[in-house]
């Protein structure tokens, strides 16, 4: 649980769950990060707490339930729009589907618009191979949309490769090492009521970048 800054009073709350079997380990305090027995559901809440007495919802959370994935956290048989839907599924390097691994909250000023203000869950993936690794980033933009907590961005904010190349006859290897971090950026234009979303990718010439727009219909960017 972490305080949502300039919001008084409030917190963000990031729990999974997962289901027992006799092979659970007890002392197993973090469930999120449990690769033998995998996550079941992740619920993304908004909680109101002064100091005293209890803490209440400020809305309904959001209880994305996972479909069983192995101790890699890849998952089979994505059909239709689950993928695009979910807020915590993304793909690796070799295209897999897997379940991210929380990484952060992200409290930039993230302003939908006047009433609505959003907040950031990073999730990461690291996929190896024999020369190397390839890490990426997602970031799940989420905000209280008409009383209940929803995912209404998922993004690629980050991509890191090291792969090594040949081999050389004095037993070294050369690195290809490339690196991509993307921002988000608010626009002063709105759509639906909304403000528009920019993408860019941090140091690049091009800063044209891909603009999402509010989906009325979907309560969602597109």
């Amino acid at each position: 649980m972490k305080a949502w800054p300039g919001q008084k009073d409030r917190y963000i709350v990031v729990a999974c769950s997962t289901k027992a079997t006799p092979d659970s380990n007890n002392d197993q305090a973090n469930s999120c990060s449990y690769t033998e027995n995998p996550r079941n559901k992740i619920i993304v809440a908004v909680l109101d707490y002064d100091g005293s007495g209890l803490p209440t919802l400020a809305a309904k959370p959001d209880i994305e339930k996972m479909m069983t994935s192995d101790i890699m956290g890849r998952v089979e048989n994505i059909k239709g729009d689950t993928f695009a839907k979910s807020a915590f599924y993304l793909k690796n390097d070799q295209d897999q589907v897997v379940v991210g691994d929380l990484q952060r909250l992200d409290f930039a000023h993230y302003q939908l618009n006047s009433q609505i203000l959003a907040f950031g869950i990073r999730l990461g993936v690291n996929t190896g191979y024999s020369g190397g690794y390839v890490s990426d980033q997602v970031m799940t933009l989420f905000a209280i949309i008409e009383g209940k907590v929803c995912p209404v961005l998922k993004v690629n904010t980050y991509h890191f490769e090291n792969i090594a190349g040949e081999w050389h006859e004095d037993g070294t290897r050369d690195h290809d090492i490339s690196e991509k971090e993307y921002v988000l950026s608010i626009l002063p234009h709105q759509t639906n009521g909304f403000s528009d979303i920019k993408r860019t990718q941090k140091g690049a010439r091009n800063k044209k970048g891909k603009i999402y727009r509010w989906d009325s219909q979907k309560l969602s960017y597109q």
